[in-house]
């Protein structure tokens, strides 16, 4: 049942980010995880996390504590996001929440190796352009900025795959080919955030998977700095979308200009209320829309700061140094302990610039909450597939 139940909810979390197929009802979304989790608890009596508790008492303190427009709808997201929380995120735990975790994980990345091959497939071979309504390359998804971080998940995937011992010849090839279509997505979606992203979260799994033998690593190093710079006159070619972006920042000074401005609202909103917050799902600088409540965060952690305060963001600090700590402690010969570091270190830095930490209707949201899941799953020795 839990095998099914997982393909069911990975089916339709990665079916809301693709524009070729139509999408579920939010609504009905939410009701499905928040039934789906009602069924894990219902197996077997939970135990909760104290840090996460935290975390969550923090979002109540800046519900209650502030007066939040009513077009923010901050009770009715707090529903959404609890909804899918509870199911996805360490906060609960017991094996059957466990073994739902572990096959959402699975499926889900499958389905996202689908999408950035099939993106890639249908650019390369004119099927479709992929190209979205900003002139950037969002191959089946709706939005470039979502397209880039997918690759960059997947791209690390396959160096995680690749860099087992003893890997098959064929195996191997076919890594190399999948981590050469990431990195050709990666430029083309122009998501520079996910670019420097993926790859130091693709150094730091090398690190780790060869730690131990330094030789090996050092070679491994020169031959893709020499692979690197015989190849420029081919990968060069790719780079027009991220060379828009840098002209634009050097235009205004500013190496990260379409940032700047928007971590610059989130700390006013920060000092503004530095314990508390000035509430979940709410702000009260920079494009607000007052009809349905939307802003741009522009930046997970600076959200985390702005909206719940330091209540709210120490302990998801907290979450994940220790979460890092005891990935980096343990062992285990196939590395799955590994990547899912590689994944964490990705998102730790992702979140710089894309706000989606707090946002459930994101599928950035739904990944990030499965992936700290997942996680929890590694440390209390269950299984993980990866796919």
């Amino acid at each position: 049942m839990y095998k099914y139940l997982g393909l069911i909810l990975a089916i339709l979390a990665v079916n809301n980010i693709i524009t070729v197929t139509p999408g579920l009802p939010m609504a009905a979304y939410y009701a499905v995880f928040g039934v789906v989790f009602v069924l894990g608890i219902i197996a077997e009596q939970p135990r909760f996390d104290g840090v996460i508790t935290l975390f969550v008492l923090a979002i109540i303190f800046s519900l209650v504590g502030n007066t939040i427009p009513d077009y923010f709808k901050a009770e009715q997201r707090f529903v959404s996001f609890l909804l899918i929380f509870c199911l996805l995120s360490p906060w609960f735990f017991n094996n059957s929440l466990s073994e739902i975790r572990r096959y959402i994980f699975k499926y889900t990345n499958l389905l996202l190796i689908a999408v950035v091959v099939l993106s890639f497939l249908g650019n390369v071979t004119g099927a479709f352009s992929g190209i979205g309504r900003s002139d950037m390359f969002q191959g089946l998804t709706s939005h470039s900025m979502l397209l880039g971080p997918i690759a960059s998940i997947v791209m690390l995937m396959a160096v995680w795959k690749g860099s087992q011992d003893q890997v098959k010849r064929k195996v191997l090839l076919v890594c190399i080919a999948i981590v050469l279509i990431c990195l050709y997505t990666l430029l083309l979606s122009g998501s520079r955030g996910s670019l420097i992203g993926g790859m130091l979260s693709a150094i730091v799994l090398l690190v780790l998977a060869f730690r131990r033998s330094f030789s090996k690593l050092i070679k491994l190093g020169v031959f893709l700095v020499l692979l690197l710079a015989a190849t420029v006159p081919y990968w060069s070619v790719y780079t027009a979308n991220i060379d828009k972006k840098n002209e634009y920042a050097q235009e205004e000074g500013d190496n990260f200009a379409s940032r700047s401005e928007l971590w610059g609202y989130r700390y006013e909103e920060f000092q503004q209320s530095p314990v508390i917050g000035i509430g979940f799902a709410s702000a009260n600088k920079g494009e607000i829309n007052t009809v349905n409540g939307r802003i741009e965060p522009g930046t997970s952690w600076g959200v985390l700061f702005a909206q719940l305060g330091i209540l709210g963001a120490i302990p998801l600090i907290i979450l994940f140094i220790s979460y890092f700590k005891k990935l980096y402690q343990r062992e285990d010969y196939l590395n799955k302990g590994k990547l899912l570091f590689a994944l964490l270190f990705f998102f730790t830095i992702h979140m710089v610039v894309e706000g989606y930490i707090l946002g459930s209707g994101s599928f950035m949201f739904f990944y990030i909450w499965l992936l700290l899941g997942v996680i929890k799953n590694r440390i209390k020795e269950k299984e993980i597939t990866i796919y």
